[in-house]
């Protein structure tokens, strides 16, 4: 007799929220697969509380584009509160004015996995919505090591913030390359401000403004 084991219930939401955001997304106008494989093996990769998070964060995600949809238009400032809303994270008062005018917006939380990103994102983008939801920012894309050193070690000082703050940069931009995607797509990227995402005093996600250019 051949025993079927059941997916965890974490794994069925997500796999169903996956196919829902790709509708959605297809109904702004963005075709974005949800998923190479049924199995999600990248996914299942994630250590159990990590998959936790990322399904409990994609729900969020789904719902608070879902919200976007039905309005009739699209805000991103809008979008990320409702969306910070939905995750349990009280957006500050400071975060609209730093917004106004952006496009380019990405989310990751402690374990640098994405959570959130602005519709401008997937305009250059041909990874499936689990390679973007699953893989952590240095598996997604390829970069000169240089930025990436400066990356983590800015990912690393961002654990110890303990109220909202934006931090503003100068990197110079540079090229990344997708890894591992339907088309491997490069463009030109520009770190331009950091926020830091808090509760209880403590840092749960940070949020990136950003300039693409391609």
């Amino acid at each position: 007799m051949k025993f079927i084991l059941k997916d965890e219930p974490y794994i069925q939401s997500y796999r169903q929220d996956l196919e829902e955001l790709s509708q959605v997304l297809e109904a702004f106008g963005y075709k974005v697969a949800p998923y190479g494989d049924p199995a999600l093996n990248s996914y299942r990769d994630l250590l159990p509380e990590a998959r936790q998070q990322v399904a409990r964060a994609l729900n969020a995600y789904v719902g608070a584009l879902k919200a976007e949809l039905e309005t009739g238009s699209y805000k991103i400032d809008r979008f990320v509160v409702q969306f910070l809303f939905r995750i349990g994270q009280a957006p500050s008062s400071d975060l609209s004015d730093l917004l106004k005018g952006e496009r380019f917006i990405q989310i990751y939380n402690r374990d640098n996995l994405q959570i959130f990103r602005s519709l401008a994102c997937y305009e250059r983008c041909s990874f499936t919505l689990e390679q973007l939801t699953s893989r952590t920012w240095i598996e997604l894309w390829d970069r000169d090591v240089m930025f990436n050193a400066a990356f983590l070690k800015m990912a690393q000082n961002m654990r110890s913030v303990m109220k909202f703050c934006a931090f503003k940069f100068d990197f110079p931009s540079h090229v990344v390359t997708e890894i591992d995607s339907a088309m491997e797509f490069s463009f030109r990227y520009k770190l331009k401000t950091v926020c830091g995402l808090t509760r209880q005093n403590q840092i749960q996600s940070a949020l990136l403004i950003e300039d693409w250019e391609f």
